[in-house]
This record gives C-alpha cells, sequence and structure tokens, in this order.
C-alpha cells in the first residue's frame, strides 16, 4: 500500500512540475517592451477635436503631419524616450499590468502623465507579423515599432 501511495505522489508531482514548466515557458513567449529599441511610426494628439498626426518619416497618407524621430528604450522600469528632431529626452516607468503568450501589458508614467502600452505582434492583411507597442498617454497615442 505505501508503494502505491509513493507511486501517485511521485506521479502527481512529476505531472505538476510538467505542468508548471509549461505555463512558465507559455509567458516567457510574450513580447516585451525590454526586448527591442522602438522607433515610433506615428503619433496623434487629440487637441480640441482635431487629431494632429505626427509621423516617423514622410508618409502619403499623412502628407501634411510634421516629421518626429522618437525612439523609446526599457530597462528595469524604466522609459527613456529620445526625440532627435529636437534633441530632448522624456523619462518615465514602466510596470506590468499583466501577460498573455501573445505579448504584455503595461501602466507607464512618462513627464507625470499616466497612460497604458502594450507590447504585441501585429499582424497586417499581407501576412507580415512585426512586433509593435502602441501607448496612450493622456491626449497622445503613440505607435513604435521594433527597430
Amino acid at each position: 500500500m505505501k508503494q502505491t501511495r509513493r507511486k501517485a505522489i511521485t506521479s502527481f508531482l512529476l505531472l505538476f512540475s510538467i505542468l508548471l514548466l509549461s505555463l512558465t515557458a507559455c509567458s516567457g513567449d510574450a513580447i516585451k517592451i525590454e526586448d527591442y529599441e522602438w522607433k515610433m511610426r506615428t503619433v496623434m494628439k487629440n487637441d480640441s477635436d482635431l487629431i494632429v498626426p505626427a509621423v516617423g518619416e514622410a508618409d502619403e497618407v499623412y502628407p501634411d503631419a510634421k516629421v518626429v524621430d522618437l525612439t523609446l528604450t526599457a530597462k528595469d522600469g524604466k522609459i527613456t524616450i529620445t526625440d532627435s528632431t529636437n534633441n530632448t529626452t522624456y523619462e518615465g516607468t514602466y510596470t506590468v499590468e499583466g501577460k498573455n503568450p501573445k505579448g504584455t501589458d503595461y501602466k507607464v508614467v512618462i513627464d507625470s502623465k499616466e497612460g497604458y502600452a502594450t507590447a504585441a505582434m501585429t499582424k497586417y492583411d499581407d501576412g507580415n507579423e512585426e512586433p509593435t507597442l502602441p501607448i496612450n498617454l493622456g491626449d497622445y497615442s503613440i505607435y513604435f515599432y521594433a527597430d
């Protein structure tokens, strides 16, 4: 009887360990903000019911948009956004709000403005995928892609 019980406990512990390792591996596949240096693709500012766009490079969809060169890096809970067009640096923090196999959600604070971000893969109509990082911060929506 003791032998059967010991085998059952050993089997249970083995299955539990495999399950735990599997779940840990799944969360390891999620894209994280620290995984890349991020380049800004677009910024939208809601300015009195008018959406004012800025783009990372000239864009035919927004021909009158201001071209801005923003780069975001993140490490150990700190965010740095560098604007090469005017030599300005913005600093902030991020904390993980949630994870799933497809991405990671964050609460961000940049220059005292609170917002939210998600690092995940974006799949386009042509089947291509790329890591993206949209951030909603007050009146701004900033869309980054992995550089």
